[in-house]
């Protein structure tokens, strides 16, 4: 196995529905500002930041890019600080791991024997690098500070928020759940859209079961589907055990 080819499939943090599904298009009509205050619209989200502190669970996930497409298995951890995706073929061989923390992501291919160290806005090895520095804990609840909304706008499905740094958040009226994260700005965030899919409820938390994450220039996407989830699960193993004769590359 090529060493590229775990990487692309690890930087699959994205949740979906079905690895061979594509996220559908939010049609969405003229937007004119809106009477409800920030304040309001963020209070009605679902956020667990207090409660929701620990995920494991595994999927299976689509990565689409210019030329090529693969489908692999996802086992993934994480905690507030840290994200590990395992990442495995059909067949169930193991074939690669990334552990992603604030400022860095560490990917080890056990097929090539080579483990390497890179920024987490570093997409010199592909373009999907970049979807890796999103933890996958925060993907799953995205939260929204009522401080960087600049302005709530509206039309007659949905509800937007457009933030100081540039992103356009768009809500749904009918549940009040995030459909849509959508970057403008090039160079603030790692990806350029999310789609959250497929909400539902796990252990009285309401969160999305099929989410796409858009490369930050748009060519490249990574379709995830949420097979099993455990929620605030103990004993979690957020390291990756590099054999001491592999030198970690620091790119």
């Amino acid at each position: 196995m090529n060493f590229r080819l775990p990487l692309l499939s690890l930087i699959v943090i994205s949740m979906g529905i079905t690895a061979c599904s594509t996220s559908r298009t939010i049609s969405t009509g003229d937007f004119s500002p809106s009477n409800t205050s920030a304040d309001e619209l963020v209070s009605a989200l679902p956020n667990y930041e207090d409660e929701l502190q620990t995920i494991a669970g595994k999927g299976r996930a689509l990565v689409s890019e210019p030329g090529n497409s693969e489908r692999v298995t996802i086992d993934f951890e994480a905690n507030e600080e840290l994200s590990m995706l395992t990442i495995k073929n059909r067949i169930g061989i193991e074939g690669g791991q990334m552990l992603v923390d604030q400022d860095s992501i560490l990917i080890y291919s056990k097929v090539d024997k080579m483990a390497q160290k890179i920024s987490i806005y570093d997409g010199r090895m592909t373009s999907l690098n970049e979807l890796a520095s999103v933890n996958i804990l925060d993907l799953l609840n995205f939260k929204v500070d009522t401080g960087d909304v600049e302005q709530v706008l509206e039309d007659n499905n949905y509800l937007q928020l457009r933030l100081s740094n540039g992103a356009e958040i768009l809500i749904n009226k009918a549940d009040n759940l995030i459909w849509q994260v959508e970057q403008t700005v090039r160079g603030v965030a790692p990806y350029s859209r999310i789609v959250y899919e497929g909400y539902g409820e796990i252990e009285g938390y309401t969160l999305p079961r099929k989410i796409t994450i858009f490369s930050a220039n748009g060519d490249s996407k990574v379709a995830f589907l949420i097979r099993s989830l455990e929620i605030n699960p103990a004993g979690l193993h957020l390291h990756i055990d590099v054999p001491n004769d592999i030198i970690i590359e620091r790119l």
